[in-house]
């Protein structure tokens, strides 16, 4: 089965990513009250620097919407001085949209594999059915 998460909330689709993630990774996200998060939807902490993931439901939006709102936290992910960030987002993505995100997000971003879209999420669904009941 294939999903495009719109029927979940901006919160469950964190839940939802920081679990896929979390998994994928071996490791275990924090997860924060509702509200402003800082850049943060979760985090593992290293004593060597933070792993922080942020999810963007933006299933019905554009693509420009998504790049707009990662222009703008560009300041906020800089000053969070993360060792990885990750961007999990519910907006289709193609590999040029990843390059472009990755410029947006900067030095922080490891790799545009650390950028998962519906397509990466169903992926991680099949290979993770437990978090999917």
């Amino acid at each position: 089965m294939t999903y495009t998460f719109a029927s979940l909330s901006s919160a469950e689709f964190e839940d939802l990513a920081r679990d896929l993630i979390g998994k994928e990774l071996n490791l275990r996200f924090e997860a924060f009250a509702a509200g402003p998060d800082s850049g943060i939807d979760g985090r593992h902490a290293l004593a060597e620097g933070a792993i922080i993931l942020q999810a963007k439901h933006y299933h019905q939006s554009s693509f420009s919407a998504l790049k707009s709102t990662m222009k703008k936290e560009r300041r906020t992910i800089d000053k969070l001085g993360a060792k990885r960030y990750i961007l999990v987002t519910s907006r289709p993505i193609t590999p040029p949209n990843k390059e472009e995100l990755a410029k947006l997000i900067g030095p922080s971003l490891n790799s545009t594999g650390d950028i998962f879209g519906p397509g990466a999420l169903n992926a991680l669904l099949r290979k993770y059915p437990d978090v999917e009941r």
